[in-house]
Parts: structure tokens; C-alpha cells; sequence
């Protein structure tokens, strides 16, 4: 069995010692150019015994790394875990279970949130990794040893990083939390494709300020894109930039659409554009959406300014990375509103280390 696995047999081979470990290191490797999804090209897998990667474009049964994925009894060890995951879910149609987030677990460690793997190995556990091949095409074949190899590094150290991970937070006090977050990469919502009624939330509109019936035509032209690009296999954005929908959302027109599209596809697209804004623009008031972003008094921001100020002096001194507690929004929610059971500063760990002080400290009345 070499490092690049072939067969349905080699991979489960691989997911048996996995669950004799009760533990896999995974990464992956993927292009993404032209489709909506990214195209894998390989899947690194590491136990303590041995690394090797599954060439996902050999035609192999991914049904073993399914089980495991999903197998609660075997820990699954990844850095930035959401992406990999969100491609493993698609390509094997299993939710995975008792995942630990390297980068996640760092923040918790003492390190800074979003910390990069060659950064975090380095101080962490004093390895220094290459980083030599990365402009490799995953979907090319053959690929070259030293491309395999420098795939498998980012699996090769995992299972001793997350080992001083845990022992650094154990000496901080810090496990039961991480433990606590690391639970929210068993919902399986996590890893589905954006829902195209909630995708205009997420279109940056710039300086251009919407109201009204112009936040419903943002969410019926972003839902459009979004089933597009879905449908048709391609990156969102060929279908039309932020800025189209943004256009077409304030002067209520297809105007000029920024895209890739071509000939007769294009046609089709700014067709159904207009229907969409026409449908929106005939929407009675009642049907309009809200503005997703909330207006504070200004009593409000100055105490939630207070409120970061002093989080990231408590988050200090516990040794977690402030912006894993909660970000600025959050907080700004929060002290508005220290009664609203939803916030995430209201419950949890994060209730019990910094929720219940701010809410006394600067929740405005």
C-alpha cells in the first residue's frame, strides 16, 4: 500500500486502523474554479501508525470514510475544520461527529483565533513545515511524490498538536469550554448549502443604502443567483456580482449585470433577473423583509465600545482569544438587550465567564 490510495480496499483498510486509534487526522485538497462546489482532488487521512491520501478521482467507494466520518467513537482532527468537513459531507453524504478543530482549539490554548497550521505547529510543537507546492492542480494526475508528501504534512502532526493543545488548556482551565464549542460541528446544518431565501443577508451592499421594497428585491435576485449557480454548476458571482444585485435592488431594473456567463445563458439569466425584480417590486408591504442590520441609540454603542474594552481585558486573563467569546455584533445585541435568552452571551460557558458581569456592567436599561 503506497501513500496515494487507489482502491476501495486501501481506504478501508485505513478507516479500520482509524478505529482501532479511535482517531483520524484529515485534511484535504481541492480546485475550485468553474462550479458552484469545489472539485476534490484528494483526501488526506493520518493515524498515528501512518499517512497516506485517497485520489478521489480513482472511482473508489468513499463509503468507508463515510462510517468513519460519522463514527462518535473515533475523533476527527482537522485545522479550520468547517471547509473540509462541508467538502467530505458532499462527496461521502455523511455528517461527521466528535470533530476537534485544531484552529478552534488554539483559541482556547493561548494562541490567536485563525492562527494558520504552519504558524500553529511551529510554536506550538516546534515543526517547521515546507510550503513548496502551492500552485498544484489537485485534479491533475499523476501527481509527484514530493506533492503527496507535502499534501500529507498537513495531517502528518495533528494527532501531537491537538495533544498540547489539550494539555494547554487544561492548564488554563480551559478544556470544558473548548470541549462545550467543539460540539457545534456535529449539527449537521452546518455543512448544507446557503438557504436562497436567507443569501441576500450575506450580499455586501457598499455605501448604497436600501430600504423597504428594495431589501425585497435583494432577496428574490440573490435567491435567483444563488439557484443559478447551483443549478448550472458555477460560481455564484459568474451569474453577477454584489453590485448588480445591489444595482438592481435600488433602481428596481436590470441594469448593467457584472458576469461570465455567455451567448444564450447570459439571455436567460438577465430574463429571469427582470421577473424577479418585477415579483418583488408587486409584493404588498407586509411581505417586504426587515433590515437585517439593527440601528442602536447611541447610548447603546458607547456601552457596547465599554463592553469590548473590558472583554478583551477578561478574555486575557483567561487565556482565550476575545473574538472566540463574541465579536462586536454580539456584543453590541447583547448589552441592548441583556434579557434575550438567544444571545450567545446568555448562555454557556460564556454566561458563566463574562455574560452575567457585562450584563451588570454595562447592559443599558
Amino acid at each position: 500500500m503506497g501513500d496515494l490510495i487507489r482502491t476501495t480496499a486501501e481506504l478501508e483498510s485505513v478507516c479500520a486502523q482509524a478505529r482501532t486509534e479511535g482517531l483520524l487526522s484529515v485534511d484535504t485538497e481541492f480546485v475550485w474554479r468553474r462550479t458552484y462546489r469545489p472539485q476534490l482532488g484528494i483526501v488526506q487521512l493520518g493515524t498515528r501508525e501512518k499517512c497516506q491520501a485517497v485520489d478521489v478521482t480513482s472511482g473508489l467507494s468513499p463509503a468507508s470514510l463515510g462510517d468513519v466520518l460519522a463514527d462518535s467513537s473515533v475523533v476527527k482532527i482537522l485545522h479550520d475544520a468547517r471547509q473540509d468537513l462541508t467538502h467530505l459531507r458532499h462527496y461521502t453524504g455523511r455528517t461527521p461527529a466528535n470533530v476537534f478543530d485544531t484552529q478552534l482549539a488554539a483559541a482556547f490554548a493561548g494562541f490567536p483565533a485563525g492562527i494558520g497550521l504552519q504558524k500553529l505547529l511551529l510554536e506550538a510543537i516546534d515543526v517547521g513545515l515546507p510550503k513548496t507546492e502551492t500552485c498544484t492542480d489537485w485534479l491533475q494526475r499523476p501527481l509527484s511524490p514530493a506533492q503527496v508528501q507535502y499534501a500529507l504534512d498537513d495531517v502528518r502532526y495533528l494527532p501531537a498538536l491537538r495533544d498540547e493543545l489539550l494539555a494547554r488548556c487544561e492548564s488554563f482551565g480551559t478544556r470544558a469550554w473548548l470541549e462545550e464549542d467543539l460540539l457545534t460541528y456535529d449539527d449537521a446544518s452546518l455543512y448544507d448549502d446557503y438557504d436562497p431565501e436567507q443569501v441576500w443577508k450575506r450580499v455586501k451592499t457598499g455605501r448604497v443604502r436600501l430600504e423597504g421594497v428594495g431589501f425585497a428585491v435583494l432577496r428574490a435576485v440573490a435567491a435567483l443567483r444563488e439557484e443559478m449557480a447551483q443549478g448550472w454548476n458555477l460560481p455564484r458571482n459568474w451569474l453577477g456580482d454584489d453590485e448588480s444585485l445591489v444595482a438592481m435592488a435600488s433602481l428596481g431594473r436590470v441594469g448593467r449585470l457584472v458576469h461570465r456567463l455567455k451567448g444564450g445563458q447570459a439571455d436567460v439569466a438577465r430574463a429571469k433577473y427582470a421577473k424577479a425584480v418585477a415579483a418583488a417590486l408587486a409584493l404588498p408591504e407586509a411581505e417586504w423583509p426587515e433590515n437585517p442590520r439593527r440601528r442602536y441609540i447611541p447610548e447603546v454603542l458607547d456601552a457596547a465600545d465599554k463592553a469590548l474594552d473590558w472583554l478583551r481585558g477578561r478574555a486575557e486573563e483567561l487565556h482565550v482569544d476575545a473574538t472566540v467569546i463574541a465579536n462586536r455584533a454580539t456584543v453590541t445585541a447583547f448589552v441592548d438587550d441583556v434579557e434575550d435568552e438567544t444571545s450567545p452571551l446568555a448562555s454557556g460557558w460564556r454566561a458563566d465567564a463574562v455574560g452575567r458581569d457585562m450584563a451588570s456592567l454595562f447592559g443599558v436599561d
